[in-house]
């Protein structure tokens, strides 16, 4: 049930026009709702700022997509969610945001964490500062969420959370599973 990034055929392919259509449709409406309080669409910012933070809300590519991934890079993150570098090391710090380094040292953020508003999933974000909290690094917190397991029903974590859309039982369970896994790896 994770989506996996299917390779692009002419049948599921997305030109730039179709994306624009929906997006100018979209837009639309957003300005209408800016005139009905008096604001206009320059309120928000410059044109470069928003079409840079509308762009920012796609992942960008990384080998570890099919693993784990697709991710956000760090700007891309910080212009989706309206934050500073500081704010998402300090939620990385306090186990609150999944974050994975790359040998040459950048971060990687997998998109499979976050709901469309921008928070990280609830049961994913449980399970990110137990693991994290027993000395697990990104990497091995992310390949634990994706990876299938007769704990889920032959699910991973995030699928076995999408399956029950994040009920109470299914984040506790999760919850239960990591603390569990995260004991018999601080032996």
């Amino acid at each position: 049930m994770t989506e996996h990034v299917a390779p692009i055929t002419e049948k599921n392919a997305v030109t730039i026009g179709e994306l624009m259509d929906r997006v100018e449709l979209q837009l639309a409406d957003r300005a209408d709702e800016l005139a009905r309080q008096g604001r206009s669409l320059r309120s928000l910012g410059t044109l470069d700022d928003l079409a840079a933070r509308m762009v920012a809300a796609l992942p960008s590519v990384h080998p570890w997509d099919t693993a784990i991934g697709p991710f956000y890079d760090t700007a891309g993150l910080m212009l989706w969610l309206g934050v500073t570098r500081q704010a998402l090391a300090d939620r990385e710090r306090r186990g609150t945001l999944l974050a994975c380094r790359t040998s040459d040292g950048h971060l990687l953020y997998p998109v499979l964490q976050f709901g469309r508003n921008g928070q990280v999933r609830p049961g994913v974000v449980d399970a990110v500062g137990i693991l994290k909290r027993a000395g697990a690094d990104g990497w091995a917190i992310g390949t634990w969420l994706t990876t299938p397991t007769a704990a889920f029903d032959g699910d991973s974590a995030v699928d076995y959370l999408v399956v029950h859309r994040s009920s109470k039982d299914a984040v506790d369970r999760v919850r239960a599973v990591a603390a569990a896994d995260a004991s018999g790896w601080s032996r």
